[in-house]
């Protein structure tokens, strides 16, 4: 009897040191992914200064994660444009490539990918242009306050605004930045992606290229995925229900090294995967579970959609010139699919376009966008819980969202404090962007409550 209890404890112990190791290895890998592709994107494509990245984003952003960003190692090939990280043990390389940006690149996704086809970037020819298209009003006073207010550092600190755009009935009505942060800066909207990449697929409803009732499964099987994975989705699962994140797929959305999303975005060179991969939890349709593994995947089947043609020259055709946009840059997997959960890079003012493209059409005014399409995806869920989300917009449903704003308010958000938020009665797009890793403390909503109260 004793020999077997000595046994037991020593295959706990074994599980123990395995376990560790495994969580170990994730950690290590999602810490190294996540300051290289951070790094990686902040230089080449924000072109904001390395140090700057690192002690601001990146060894925040990984302690609040883990206690072992001490153990982080980088090397940064200004020539190669690449950058390379090590955290215990885990190598990641993320490469640059001009018009797509930074991408991840794991030991699987090495052998995986072909490198897109580099043309010459529409958006580096407009960095150094005068970005004037958008009519700038006198600054009013009352406005300015409450850009200083939102600027302001709270007693705990960590606000770390970086600009703010105010645009009323479609002119600049105050804007103000935070160096290194200039006009010219391209900012990552983290998940305001979701917003542009719903408004990709609506331009693509709305020309009849695709329809929110296409099936999943069909996608999923026309892109070559295994027969297992297929096996793992419900007939019944639409584009519709990937972008009112009620695919019911059993995808957890935790920011920590052996959850779902992390490890889609800084382990699989094919992101859209992730989550038909998870199975079921749910049927389709069902619950409401905020999923940026469902908006990847639904970014597959936009990218189906254009038959063909360079993603980056799809956007600029659609959107990017007849918007005046300055610099946009939406950065893909290994795969080459563009990641529509979280890699989009704009100025703040091409952001501010963006939320001024979402007013008009919900006014009916946009060539761009039809009104049926955004009047629908602002429109409340049906599904349990799903009342606060439309399709890849949030929505003030019942003022939870903003207490001082219109219910008829809508939003895309980001991590780390990103906000562009319409409110079609008063004409108004609010653009906030900066690093909060506390995003509480942003305080949207004192914001809009201050631009509310200073306009007429």
């Amino acid at each position: 009897m004793k020999r077997v209890i000595i046994g037991f404890a020593c295959l706990s112990v074994l599980i123990g040191i395995a376990v560790a190791a495994r969580v170990a290895t994730q950690a290590g890998a999602i810490g190294a992914g996540y300051a290289a592709k951070q790094i990686c994107s902040g230089v080449f494509v924000a072109r904001l200064p390395e140090d700057f990245i690192v002690e601001t984003d990146v060894l925040p952003r990984l302690a609040t994660v883990t206690p072992l960003q001490q153990f982080l190692a980088y090397q940064l090939h200004v020539d190669a444009r690449t950058v390379t990280a090590e955290m215990l043990g885990q190598k990641i390389r993320v490469e640059h490539h001009p018009r797509y940006g930074c991408t991840l690149l794991s030991k699987d996704a090495l052998s995986a990918r072909s490198p897109p086809k580099a043309t010459l970037p529409y958006g580096h020819l407009a960095r150094e242009a005068d970005d004037s298209s958008l009519p700038v009003k006198a600054i009013n006073p009352a406005i300015r306050n409450a850009l200083d207010t939102a600027f302001s550092e709270p007693p705990e600190g960590g606000r770390n605004t970086l600009a703010v755009i105010v645009m009323h009935r479609g002119e600049i009505v105050a804007e103000l930045y935070q160096a290194p942060v200039t006009i010219t800066t391209p900012m990552q909207g983290w998940s305001m992606n979701k917003s542009l990449m719903a408004t990709f697929i609506g331009q693509q409803i709305d020309r009849e290229r695709l329809s929110l009732n296409d099936s999943v499964a069909a996608a999923l099987k026309t892109a070559g995925v295994e027969e297992l994975l297929l096996s793992r989705v419900s007939p019944n699962l639409t584009l519709g229900h990937l972008l009112s994140m009620t695919s019911g797929f059993d995808f957890t959305e935790r920011y920590f090294p052996g959850d779902d999303v992390t490890d889609m975005l800084y382990r699989r060179p094919g992101m859209w995967m992730s989550a038909p991969a998870t199975g079921h939890a749910d049927p389709p349709g069902e619950q409401f579970a905020y999923s940026s593994g469902d908006i990847n995947t639904a970014s597959l089947m936009w990218q189906q959609s254009l038959e063909g043609q360079a993603y980056p020259d799809w956007i600029d055709s659609h959107f990017g010139k007849p918007l005046g946009m300055r610099e946009m840059v939406l950065e893909p997997d290994a795969s080459g699919i563009q990641v529509g959960s979280s890699y989009a890079y704009l100025t703040p003012r091409d952001w501010a376009r963006i939320g001024q493209l979402w007013l008009d059409a919900w006014h009916g005014r946009s060539p761009i966008v039809s009104q049926d399409w955004q009047r629908l995806a602002v429109t409340p869920g049906t599904a349990n819980n799903g009342e606060i989300y439309g399709l890849g917009f949030w929505l003030n449903t019942g003022h939870r969202a903003f207490p001082s704003a219109p219910e008829s308010t809508f939003h895309a958000g980001g991590n780390s404090g990103q906000f562009v938020a319409v409110l079609p009665e008063r004409e108004l797009v609010v653009v906030r962007l900066g690093l909060t890793l506390n995003e509480s403390r942003a305080d949207m909503d004192a914001l809009l409550a201050n631009v509310l109260a200073a306009l007429p």
